[in-house]
């Protein structure tokens, strides 16, 4: 239908400020008119859906994904081929993915890996966040290109994962302070990783080495201080900052608390 003149008809238009019943006119892939009762000229070649009582809805961002990621000896089920695919056949239209380097390894080449990876494969619309996992003038010199060459706009930092992808509080604040300079959104993956690892050679003394070793090594204050934390940081260079995946109440509360004060 891409290339062609669509009109979807009487179906409840679900946008993110309101539900109207409205038509829908797209055009060559781009919705061109939302409004009642559209009459599209010339009729000839206009493909008609009747939508009605059905929810039309536009297409969904997921804004975090990882496909194909290799980890810790492991890698995603899904590539950028199944992972999109399935994307699509549950109407979502755009995925933005990570490119993250290892300690010590270039942004930009990691960023060129993954979209090398993504580009013969992605059935939908798809761009990349890039992590920051280590720190040093060439990080900062980099993610300076990606932002001004690449349209990167966003960047990830750890706080769990111990000498894999954890940054200490003073790579945090250099790592925001540029985020901050550059307009870049600052994402933090927010949990105590010092408290995780004593945490889980607790679990592998006591012989638990199943899927609950993960959730008993890191109980939720572990997500609550590191929010706490580098809100903290954040603030301090005055960097607006995105928690992903917030995973307790505790953490959440602690957001919350953060936003009612202005951070």
């Amino acid at each position: 239908l891409a290339q062609q003149r669509l009109l979807i008809k009487g179906g409840k238009v679900v946008n993110d400020d309101c539900s109207v019943v409205a038509d829908v006119y797209v055009e060559d892939g781009v919705v061109q008119q939302v409004g009642p009762n559209l009459n599209p000229e010339p009729p000839t070649g206009l493909v008609v859906l009747d939508a009605t009582n059905k929810l039309v809805i536009p297409g969904g961002i997921d804004t975090h994904t990882h496909m194909q990621f290799p980890f810790m000896g492991s890698r995603s089920k899904d590539d950028f081929y199944t992972g999109t695919k399935a994307a699509i056949a549950g109407g979502t239209t755009m995925i933005i993915d990570f490119a993250i380097p290892q300690k010590g390894c270039s942004l930009i080449e990691a960023f060129d890996t993954r979209k090398s990876w993504a580009d013969p494969k992605v059935c939908c619309d798809y761009s990349l966040h890039v992590g920051v996992t280590w720190w040093s003038k060439k990080v900062k010199e980099e993610m300076k290109a990606l932002v001004q060459n690449k349209g990167v706009n966003s960047f990830k930092m750890f706080m769990a994962y111990k000498d894999v992808y954890m940054v200490n509080d003073e790579e945090l604040y250099a790592a925001f302070s540029c985020c901050k300079e550059l307009g870049a959104v600052a994402q933090v993956h927010a949990e105590n990783g010092e408290l995780i690892v004593q945490g889980a050679k607790k679990m592998l003394a006591m012989g638990i080495t199943g899927p609950e070793g993960h959730e008993l090594c890191r109980p939720e204050e572990v997500e609550a201080e590191a929010t706490q934390r580098a809100i903290t940081i954040a603030n301090a260079v005055n960097c607006p900052l995105y928690v992903v995946h917030v995973m307790s109440k505790s953490a959440a509360k602690v957001i919350s608390n953060a936003r009612r004060e202005g951070k």
